[in-house]
Parts: structure tokens; C-alpha cells; sequence
């Protein structure tokens, strides 16, 4: 690093901290503007948000990994969310716009009643702040860690330390408006970054079609061969983890700028715009810079710090230090949504309800901007303790898997209730410790665990609906005018209300399996294109334009 590339990297911290100071009096306004810009953003401010909070420090290193140790089709175990992710488009975009929450868990106190409600959300909204947050943030800053051990040799406290400093400032002080606004120009420095890297690391490889002819064949491929252990992995990813997961219904991230949007349109049209940048475009630049490294560096110890070594050896001065500068840029803007949106939870769904109802604003945004550094001190001793990015990330599938069809199934079935979600916490996170800490499962494999959990989650969680007594009807009549949800599961409740159909239902799920096909089809075949295989990538590119044509004329309904 010199002297010019430690102003590039200084000139992108003093304006994100300049940005974070610019919105300090308006997020100190009150409490739907600190959390929520005031819920007046509009498609493409906050879809950007959210393609930002999903672009951190340790994805590329994350999918580096994957591609080095597997192959290209193991991007599976995160191309899977495609399907949920379209879920979230059709089924969920409007309906979380609709309910106006200020967070995802505040959805427990307009769907269930009794004292297992509230005592539901103070859990959820605990159990997401402190431990699942802590989690994802841990593998964020893990990932930060490691690229400051590659380019200054830091340990893991200085790291820790330093890259979180600004981060924590910035979030405290401006709340969810410094996050949005600091998102949009990171975004923008992260894929340049992510795109430099890509073309400076091919063309010191040989170009995309030496790598090709270099590479065992299986590592380009965007499937796995039919058998053995590759295949039912990839086939556990795409029949269980997409919906399982704790945020199969949006979770709490994609939620809050839903909730944030200025109406159900922009919405709708921020999480498309999200998936789309998510899967289809940010893809390829780290799967390239990837296969890159296998020609580059065929023998390295730690396959995901590989990214940052070919920054530090490949880029010249100034590009290093955008690229440097580029790693911040996607490590700050997923590390102060996290820290923002945990003290929203504790603010919003414990605090405010159970501790201190009807105090002032002024008084809830102090306690959140102390939560802040609270939170922070928390993850930096758990990031202290791990090692494994991709570790990490399966292990939170499997830690929250059991719980997502019952999140979805709340939306769409009347007979849902508190209990339900609850049973399926528990019967998750004591399955997940189960088959992760006993030594029989030792050799399982990861589609194992997964089922394994899953299963006996699913059993407990309907055994307990079915014996557990419904929430009141006037409860569930009141949610159903508020949301309008849809779907065959309402029956009784649109019986008492004099409705007649399923609403909009049908609908959405054209439009699913339409944007479903249009985005497979358009992330693989862009990649086919770009790794030299044309007539596959057109064909691909086709189908994902003829089913982008139906999905226009599906999404009537949003308008």
C-alpha cells in the first residue's frame, strides 16, 4: 500500500462519515425516521440498500472459496435463494408494505393473540439482536480480518478494531438514513471494485478461454454430475434451504426497506431490482476473479483470503487502493444495516413494549444509539472465536433452518398461531446443536444435517398447531383486512368477513414461477456468455426473456 492509495481509501471513509454527520439531525426526529427514512424512499434507493447489505466483505471471499474447493455449480448453496427470493417479490413485497411495521417481528403482535404473543416477540426480537445478527455480523467482520491480515499483516483484534470504528460512528449518530445514503455510493465502489479485480486477475491468468483449457473440466460446470455426495448436496440446496431458512418471507433486512419504500409499487419493485443486481450481475465478477486464482495460485493454505492476495499482487497503485477502499465499502454497508436493524429489534420489539412503554422518542433513540456499541462489543468476542467464512454461513442455514415454512405458512393459513413458531425455534435450534455437537453425526453430510433438522422441526411444529388452540377469530379477522393476504388457507375467517375468493394468490404465483425461470435463466446464461459458452448462454438468455415477457404481464396486479 502507498502513500496514494491510503487517500483513496481516506477520501472513502471521511465521506461516509461526512454523510453519517449530514443526517444526524433528521434521524434524530424520532423513531420512523431513525429507523426508516421516514418510510418515504423511493424503488431504487432502497432496492440498492438492500443489494448493499447482501454485498459484504465476505461474500467474494466466500464464493472464492467455493469455486476453488468445488467448482462453479457449489454457488448453488446461495443461487438456491433465488427462489425464495422471488417469493419475497410476488408474495411478500406488498404485503410487508401493507402492514406497516417497523420490523418483521412487530408482525407476532398483529397475527397472534394471548400472553404467548408478547412473550414471542420480546424473545424473537432478542434471540435476532443478539445471537442470529451476532452471528452474520461475526462472518462479515471475520472476512474484514482476513483481508487486513493479507494487506498490512494486522492481527485479529487490530482489525477488528480499526474497520469497525468509522462503521459504529456513522450508525449511532444517523440511524437508518446514514445506512441507506452511505449504501448507494458503496454499492456503486464495491462492484467496481469486484469488476477490476475480475479483469485484472483473467487477463494475468491467460484470458477467460486459457483459463478454460487449463481448469479440470468439473470446475466449469454450472451443475454437479448426476450421483455421489456433489449431487445430493446440490439437490439439498435447492429442495430445503430456500424455504427453510428463518428469513424465507423476506427477513428482517429485505423488510425493513420494504417497509421503508414510499408505497406497495416501489416496494415490489426494489426487492425485483435487488434480486436481479443480487443474483444476476454480482455473480460473475467474483466467480471470474476465482477461477483466475486456480491459475494464479493453484496451491494455497486458505482458499478465501486468496481474493485479497490477488489485490494486493495483481492491482497497481491507486487501484489498490480502490479496490482496498472497495472492501470497506461492502463490509460497512453490511455491518451498520446489521447494527442498525438489531437495535431496532431491541428498541421497537422489547424495549418499547416490556421495559419502558410510552416514553419519549428522543429517550428510544438514545437507548438505540447505546445499543449500537453494545452490539458491536458483543460480535467483536464472537468474531474473536471463529475461523471459517463458508463454516459460518452453513452452519446459520442450518441454525435457522425448520423455521421458515412456518413463517410463510403464518401469511397463508388461518390455523397458525404463536405456539407454532415457537415449537419451531426450539425443535430448530436443539436439533441443529444436536446433529452439530454429537459425535454420531460427525461424518454426516451437510444435506444430512439438514434434513435431519428440518424434519423434526416440520413434525413438531404441526403437531403442536394441531393441538394448540387457534388465535381468536376477531384477531385473525383483524389481520386479514389489514394484510389481504390470499390464498386457500384463509377459509374460515373470509367466510366471516363475506369475502369470496383468494384475491390476488394466483397471481403472484405465476409471477413467481415466471421470475423464478427469467432469473435462473438470466444469471446462467450471462455467465455461459461470459465464460465463452454462447450457444448455451443465448438459449439461457432466451428463456429468461421469454418468461421476463410473461412475468410483465403478471405483475399487473403490483401496479
Amino acid at each position: 500500500m502507498h502513500g496514494a492509495d491510503w487517500l483513496i481509501v481516506g477520501a472513502y471513509m471521511a465521506l461516509s462519515l461526512l454523510i453519517g454527520l449530514y443526517f444526524t439531525r433528521r434521524a434524530s426526529s424520532g423513531l420512523g425516521e431513525f429507523f426508516l427514512s421516514g418510510r418515504n424512499l423511493p424503488w431504487w434507493l432502497a432496492g440498492t440498500s438492500m443489494a448493499a447489505a447482501a454485498f459484504s466483505a465476505d461474500t467474494p471471499l466466500y464464493v472464492t472459496g467455493l469455486v476453488r474447493e468445488h467448482g462453479i455449480y457449489e454457488n448453488w448453496q446461495w443461487w438456491c435463494f433465488i427462489f425464495s427470493g422471488m417469493l419475497s417479490v410476488f408474495f411478500f413485497a406488498r404485503l410487508w408494505r401493507r402492514l406497516g411495521v417497523m420490523t418483521d417481528v412487530e408482525l407476532i403482535d398483529l397475527r397472534y393473540s394471548g400472553k404467548e404473543a408478547s412473550i414471542l416477540r420480546g424473545f424473537k426480537a432478542l434471540y435476532f439482536s443478539f445471537a442470529i445478527h451476532t452471528i452474520i455480523k461475526a462472518q462479515v467482520i471475520l472476512a474484514m480480518a482476513k483481508i487486513m491480515d493479507v494487506v498490512l499483516g494486522w492481527g485479529k483484534w487490530e482489525s477488528i478494531t480499526v474497520s469497525m470504528g468509522v462503521t459504529i460512528f456513522y450508525t449511532a449518530l444517523s440511524g437508518y438514513w446514514g445506512v441507506v445514503m452511505t449504501d448507494f455510493f458503496q454499492f456503486t465502489i464495491a462492484m467496481t471494485g469486484a469488476v477490476v479485480l475480475a479483469v485484472a486477475a483473467s487477463g494475468k491468468a491467460g484470458g477467460l478461454s486459457h483459463i478454460e483449457a487449463v481448469l479440470p473440466a468439473h470446475v466449469m460446470r454450472f451443475f454437479p454430475g448426476v450421483g455421489g455426495a456433489a449431487f445430493m448436496a446440490f439437490l439439498g440446496y435447492i429442495s430445503l434451504s430456500w424455504w427453510s431458512k428463518y428469513s424465507s418471507d423476506g427477513g428482517g433486512v429485505i423488510v425493513q426497506r420494504m417497509a421503508s419504500s414510499k408505497d406497495e409499487r416501489q416496494s415490489f419493485l426494489a426487492t425485483l431490482y435487488f434480486n436481479v443486481v443480487t443474483f444476476a450481475l454480482r455473480t460473475w465478477p467474483w466467480i471470474v476473479a476465482a477461477l483466475a486464482s486456480m491459475v494464479l495460485y493453484p496451491h494455497f493454505a486458505d482458499s478465501e483470503t486468496v481474493y485479497p492476495r490477488m489485490m494486493m499482487d495483481l492491482l497497481p497503485v491507486g487501484l489498490r487502493g480502490l479496490m482496498l477502499a472497495s472492501f470497506f465499502a461492502a463490509f460497512m454497508s453490511c455491518l451498520s444495516t446489521y447494527l442498525n436493524l438489531s437495535s431496532a429489534y431491541f428498541i421497537n420489539d422489547f424495549y418499547q413494549p416490556f421495559v419502558k412503554p410510552g416514553a419519549a422518542d428522543r429517550h428510544y433513540i438514545m437507548v438505540a444509539r447505546t445499543m449500537v456499541l453494545v452490539f458491536a462489543a458483543v460480535t467483536a468476542v464472537i468474531t474473536a472465536n471463529v475461523s471459517s467464512i463458508i463454516g459460518v454461513f452453513k452452519f446459520l442455514i442450518a441454525f435457522g433452518s425448520g423455521t421458515g415454512l412456518v413463517y410463510i405458512m403464518r401469511w397463508f393459513w388461518w390455523r397458525i398461531n404463536a405456539w407454532s413458531e415457537i415449537s419451531a425455534m426450539a425443535a430448530s435450534s436443539l436439533s441443529a446443536a444436536i446433529v452439530y455437537s454429537v459425535r454420531l453425526f460427525a461424518h454426516t453430510p451437510y444435506y444430512g444435517r439438514l434434513s435431519l433438522i428440518i424434519g423434526f422441526s416440520t413434525v413438531v411444529w404441526i403437531a403442536v398447531t394441531l393441538l394448540t388452540r387457534p388465535v381468536s377469530m376477531e384477531k385473525l379477522k383483524a389481520f386479514y383486512r389489514r394484510a389481504n393476504p390470499g390464498g386457500p388457507g384463509w377459509g374460515p375467517v373470509r367466510a366471516g368477513l363475506g369475502h369470496a375468493g383468494p384475491g390476488a394468490f394466483e397471481g403472484a404465483f405465476a409471477g413467481w414461477v415466471y421470475g423464478c425461470v427469467f432469473l435462473v435463466g438470466f444469471t446462467l446464461g450471462l455467465g455461459k456468455v461470459i465464460l465463452g459458452f454462447y450457444l448455451t448462454g443465448c438459449l439461457l438468455l432466451a428463456a429468461a426473456l421469454a418468461a421476463g415477457i410473461q412475468l410483465v404481464r403478471e405483475v399487473s396486479f403490483a401496479r
